[in-house]
This record gives C-alpha cells, structure tokens and sequence, in this order.
C-alpha cells in the first residue's frame, strides 16, 4: 500500500512554514514509497520477495529515475506530461535531505511538490 496524502498535508505544512527542504524530503519520499509500492503491484506474486530485495538494497534504488526504469521493465510507464514535469522540474530528490533543514527556493519547492503529487495520484490510479 502507498503512503497516504497525510504526507502530503505534512508537506505543505512545512512548506508553509518556510521549511522547504523539509516539505522537499518528506514529497520526495512519498514518490518513492508510492514507485516501490507499484513495482510490488505489478510484479508477479512468485518474484515479489526477490524484486522487494533488489528495491530495498543499495543506493541508486532511492533515486526516482532508477525506479522508473524497474517500471518500465515491467510495462508500466509514467503519462507523458508527468515524465515532461520530472525532466523540466528536475525532480533530485535524495534522502540525504533528511538530514538538511531549511530553505530553498520558494518556486523550486512548489513546483517539486506538485509534481510528487501528480505522480502519487498517478499511482494511486494504477493501484486496486
């Protein structure tokens, strides 16, 4: 199961407080819990605890554009005015911003959020 919207609202939240990093972190990990969670969907039940090991392990699977690519390994490809917003908007979310507080630019963080929340929409149409 995806991360519900409360994540979302916490995002805004910090977002509203001028805490940007926060808000970034918090709509970037939800993007990835909502990828590892449709990759788990997707993938058949006799190979679900192997590909749940390959998700969970190593670095490079915390990165949006890596868990794309597991999708579209398995047929699933995001609509194509979402992929645009993650190319424009240079979705670089890594979880290192756990670690950071703070500010960053007021439009980047904006824009940032809403397209994790067009993409957590996204998958939570694809989702039963």
């Amino acid at each position: 199961m995806p991360p519900t919207t409360t994540q979302f609202i916490a995002a805004e939240t910090l977002f509203r407080q001028k805490l940007n990093l926060d808000a970034q972190y918090i709509g970037g990990y939800t993007v990835e819990c909502s990828l590892k969670a449709l990759i788990l969907h997707k993938t058949p039940i006799s190979d679900r605890l192997e590909t749940l090991s390959r998700i969970t392990s190593g670095a490079s699977m915390h990165r949006v554009e890596v868990l794309l690519g597991v999708l579209r390994d398995l047929g699933v490809a995001l609509p194509a005015e979402i992929a645009r917003r993650i190319r424009s908007r240079r979705f670089d979310w890594i979880p290192d911003l756990r670690y950071e507080t703070g500010r960053r630019d007021t439009g980047e963080t904006k824009a940032f959020l809403n397209t994790a929340q067009a993409i957590y929409k996204w998958v939570e149409g694809q989702l039963p």
